[in-house]
């Protein structure tokens, strides 16, 4: 990228206490930590809920050794409090005085029981921002809901949608709607913090992730809002497309993606097959030809890719100008250097967990700094700043609060 490398990030000034559990604040957090944002995690010893969850570095558990912490709240500071107390809670509201936010995706009602909700929190700081994630959102018959993200995934109807022909419905893979419900409070608390600057007031942002999930459905629902049509599963084909799917290549687990949108590309499929005897089948003569004779077709490609390596089948459909590549695993992607050289995989070293790979954000922007990379704070690093440095609290109260179990 061009541009000057100097000045400052566009979240410098801004700080967030950062009160998310498991994935979807967790991930938005780190990635406002990544653009300039002081990011304040609060935890506790009496539930360390986010540290001890597998795999551990060395395979021995500790709250410094997760690796899904690790990787999800890089450039971090940590304050341990034991929001069962009291003064832990007053610990918080007087760390929101000097914050600009709060996030959090307890179950709904958790945060007003701990004293902590958004009239608590405006109490004190009239212009927070009050960033609330959960599965149905904090309104609706719904609201009370408590759901993860393969309930999420139900729930939105996403789904619904995945499987194969008369199968029945299918959950993705991975945890794919809290980073993606992530992604959508990053956008909406990007919109608060520029409304509080027009307008200089507070806000409670209120994410559902069943909607985030619904809002990357399109297809469906103009289907049947138009058509009166019901979508039904798939697999990997397309509606329209034929070929569209994922083919076997040589090797152990190795597969393909085609997709073929025009009849010229299928014609550029045929050249770099070496079969241009398909072009002339009349049961491929054109694109609603090719849908309707997508099972011989699959036999066809698959008997072509089957012998080849996945990178190269994708080399070679891309050098004909046909939308292709290979499923790539986590070892893959990890060591990937397109990737690598554009800086979104990266290796951050750790003091208990040493040199790991993890991500940064993805999007490159000209003449800003490149973003914070921190490795994700120990337990309780950042005490003594938060406390002291922030809150103005003397290293023998520090000390009296710890022995109480309130900083803890």
């Amino acid at each position: 990228m061009g541009g000057a490398r100097a000045g400052r990030l566009p979240l410098e000034g801004i700080r967030i206490i950062d009160m998310g559990q498991i994935v979807a604040v967790p991930f938005a957090t780190q990635w406002l930590a990544f653009m300039g944002a002081e990011v304040i995690l609060v935890e506790s010893r009496q539930r360390p809920v986010n540290r001890m969850r597998p795999p551990y570095a060395g395979g021995t558990p500790g709250v410094n050794r997760s690796g899904a912490f690790n990787l999800l709240n890089l450039s971090k500071l940590s304050l341990t409090v034991n929001l069962r107390e009291e003064m832990g809670r007053r610990i918080i509201l007087d760390l929101a005085r000097v914050s600009d936010v709060v996030a959090e995706n307890f179950s709904t009602g958790t945060m007003e029981k701990l004293g902590l909700g958004y009239r608590e929190l405006a109490s004190v700081r009239p212009d927070i921002i009050l960033l609330s994630v959960s599965a149905a959102g904090r309104t609706g018959p719904m609201k009370d809901f408590v759901g993860f993200h393969a309930a999420v995934l139900m729930l939105s109807g996403m789904a619904s949608i995945t499987g194969y022909p008369g199968g029945h419905p299918r959950i993705l893979g991975s945890v794919f709607p809290d980073p993606l419900s992530g992604m959508y409070g990053v956008y909406s608390l990007l919109l608060a913090l520029y409304q509080r600057s027009r307008t200089g007031a507070g806000l409670h942002i209120d994410v559902a992730m069943t909607e985030a999930m619904m809002s990357l459905m399109p297809e469906p629902i103009i289907d049947y809002t138009m058509n009166g049509v019901m979508p039904q599963r798939n697999g990997n084909r397309d509606r329209v497309q034929a070929p569209h799917g994922v083919y076997s290549c040589r090797g152990d687990d190795a597969w393909v993606a085609i997709s073929v949108g025009s009849d010229s590309e299928w014609a550029a499929l045929c050249s770099a097959a070496g079969h241009p005897e398909w072009r002339d089948d009349p049961r491929f003569a054109d694109g609603e030809a090719r849908w309707r004779h997508q099972d011989q077709l699959a036999v066809l490609i698959r008997d072509w890719t089957s012998q080849l390596d996945a990178h190269e089948a994708a080399r070679v459909l891309q050098g004909a100008g046909v939308p292709a590549g290979p499923s790539l695993n986590t070892l893959e992607l990890l060591s990937d250097p397109h990737l690598r050289e554009r800086g979104f995989v990266l290796d951050v070293d750790h003091p208990e967990a040493g040199r790991r790979p993890a991500w940064g954000l993805p999007w490159k922007t000209s003449g800003l700094p490149p973003p914070k990379t921190r490795h994700a704070p120990l337990f309780g690093e950042h005490n003594q700043y938060v406390l002291c440095d922030l809150l103005g609290l003397s290293l023998r109260r520090v000390a009296e609060l710890t022995a109480l179990g309130v900083v803890a």
